[in-house]
């Protein structure tokens, strides 16, 4: 049952196990794997919105005749599915409370 993991080499008799680099090796490339899926799987990625710049911009259109109600009605629920379809470990938060933010973490409302 606890059986040390060495394998014996048949022609000289002596036993062969993994050395200390192999072993670092494979510690090495678990802990890089374990790291890759915990950044890409469970930390919280944060987004920013700018959900009163868009719905100011939406009533600016509305009230100007470029849109009609019912073209504001429909990019009212595409609004709703792009915050919808986020992943679950994203956070959205709206602009008007971020100090400053990466423009490459900005969710495209349009």
């Amino acid at each position: 049952m606890n059986e040390p993991i060495e394998a014996r080499d048949e022609e000289s008799g002596a036993t062969v196990s993994p050395g200390y680099l192999e072993v670092i090796g494979i510690v090495l490339v678990i802990v890089l794997v374990a790291l890759f899926a915990y950044d890409r799987f469970l930390v919280p990625k944060v987004k920013v919105a700018d959900l009163k710049g868009y719905l100011q911009e939406q009533k600016t259109l509305l009230a100007a005749g470029t849109i009609t109600e019912e073209q504001w009605k429909r990019n009212l629920d595409t609004l709703e599915l792009v915050f919808q379809e986020q992943p679950r470990h994203h956070l959205i938060i709206l602009k008007d409370v971020v100090l400053h933010h990466d423009p490459n973490t900005e969710l495209k409302l349009k």
